[in-house]
């Protein structure tokens, strides 16, 4: 479903219903540019924090301009029974936001500034992208720090007296003259309204600190000119309710994409990406809050942001096996190549999409829809592969380890294939929301060591060493389950 600010409404109704019953969703962007020069690129000689750093100055400086996020369902065969790993199958439900920074808030305008790569344009454009549907259909958005600043000032504005801006020379007999109307004005009958002419912006800004002064008058902006009008002191505190209630709801509307972020994010289901860091970091900054000043900051709050990441390219890089076998971590390689094989295994069955969705699984890639379809459909078929490397119609996952794969975002850094940037505090409370789900007991909980007989790597910054690439990669044993779609149920944390 490709989405603009036209039938946003539509589609936040469609979202806000496939969110509450998916089994986890997929995620994509794209943006205007990624790096402004070579200095800011990130190097494997990166430190940890210099690679942060690297990566807030690109947030920072490049606009989101599409987001694409699918929403895969487990659908059984015969819904009253067992789940039928035969018959069943994933339906997609594909999303392209089309979004754009809000310009205006109840009528104020609202700047923002944002580079452009001539690269990534030319890209764009090579792949159709429309600059137009982007500027003139994009849905706008606000994220809640950014609202809750706009409410402030504004109620500010309309509930506490200002100081007085000075005129300057030109403009000081205007403001007599504005004074001697508003005398005249305040002796004539309660019913009558007056309109004042102005002729710029700053002529308006001089009427509304002059009728400031006057408790019991008030104004409206009107084409070309602004209407004064009388009342008493509780008519006119009826009135700045009503502009603080249309403030409101003017700002729930420029919230726009942010709200189908907020429902993401309140859903806690997993949300799986493709080499994703960069992703997840935009997603913070543009539909969140602002990005913390270091690395351990934002680990320690992202998963009240997201708490369920598994990022697919550390699926490949974490397993020799698949890396070797496909000889590419790339999803525009890997991915026509998992979709062949299910088709000559006779497995391709196992995804298909929503009658109304059909759009953006027939698309191409590089437009974020059709990219976090890919995504997630990648994601299902690396799983299959999990341990034995073998595609079956009657085993759709066997021997599938999702918990070593939990909020590791991949990261070529040195001799570190990962982050989890949130560390040891997070392991445990991934532990414990597993055992409460009854996927691992309560005394695996409580362990230091993650679940099972033999250790996983452990859930600090880092990866294996060179000595425990083959352990790493072949380790099944720490949670061993049937099917794929059971245990994204269980992870999708109860609100």
């Amino acid at each position: 479903m490709d989405v603009t600010r036209d039938n946003f409404g539509h589609a936040l109704a469609e979202f806000r219903l496939a969110i509450s019953t998916c089994d986890f969703a997929a995620i994509d962007m794209e943006m205007t540019g990624l790096y402004a020069d070579r200095a800011r690129q990130p190097s494997h000689l990166d430190t940890k924090n210099e690679r942060y750093n690297k990566l807030v100055q690109s947030v920072e400086s490049y606009a989101v301009i599409q987001v694409g996020i699918c929403l895969f369902s487990w659908v059984d065969s015969k819904p009253d029974g067992p789940r039928d790993t035969t018959t069943g199958y994933y339906e997609a439900r594909p999303f392209n936001f089309n979004v754009f920074p809000c310009t205006s808030v109840g009528g104020f305008p609202i700047e923002s500034q944002f580079g452009c790569s001539n690269t990534a344009f030319e890209f764009l454009a090579r792949n159709s992208f429309d600059f137009n549907k982007w500027v003139y259909q994009g849905i706008p958005f606000l994220n809640a720090d950014q609202a809750d600043r706009i409410r402030t000032d504004r109620v500010s504005l309309l509930t506490k007296r200002q100081p007085r801006m000075e005129a300057d020379d030109q403009h000081k007999p205007f403001v007599r003259n504005l004074e001697a109307a508003l005398r005249k004005f305040m002796k004539s009958k309660p019913d009558k309204v007056l309109r004042y002419l102005t002729a710029n912006s700053y002529e308006r800004k001089l009427v509304y600190d002059v009728v400031a002064a006057h408790n019991t008058l008030g104004t409206r902006s009107r084409h070309g000119c602004i209407e004064i009008f009388k009342g008493t002191r509780k008519a006119m505190a009826k009135h700045v309710a009503q502009k603080i209630h249309a403030l409101n709801a003017s700002i729930d509307e420029a919230r726009g994409f942010c709200r189908i972020i907020d429902m993401l994010s309140a859903a806690c289901k997993p949300v799986i990406g493709h080499n994703m860091l960069l992703d997840i970091m935009h997603a913070y900054s543009k539909f969140y809050k602002p990005l913390p000043a270091t690395r351990s900051g934002f680990g320690k709050t992202l998963p009240q942001f997201l708490p369920i990441l598994i990022d697919t390219k550390y699926i490949i890089e974490s397993t020799p096996a698949i890396k070797a076998r496909y000889r590419t971590s790339s999803l525009d390689e890997i991915a026509p190549m998992l979709e062949r094989e299910t088709l000559r295994n006779h497995t391709h069955g196992m995804i298909r999409n929503h009658p109304q969705f059909t759009r953006d699984v027939t698309h191409t890639m590089h437009e974020a829809g059709f990219d976090a379809y890919m995504t997630g459909a990648t994601f299902i078929r690396l799983l299959n592969l999990e341990g034995e490397l073998h595609l079956t119609a009657a085993s759709v996952s066997s021997e599938l380890v999702l918990y070593r794969y939990i909020n590791r975002l991949y990261v070529a850094l040195g001799d570190e294939l990962y982050w989890n940037l949130s560390g040891e505090s997070s392991a445990k409370e991934s532990r414990a929301k597993l055992a409460a789900n009854g996927l691992i007991s309560v005394a695996e909980a409580r362990s230091d060591a993650p679940a099972g007989n033999n250790s996983t790597p452990s859930l600090s910054d880092g990866s294996c060493s060179a000595d425990e690439d083959d352990q790493c990669s072949s380790d099944f044993d720490a949670v061993v389950f049937d099917d794929l779609a059971p245990v994204l149920d269980e992870l999708s944390l109860e609100q």
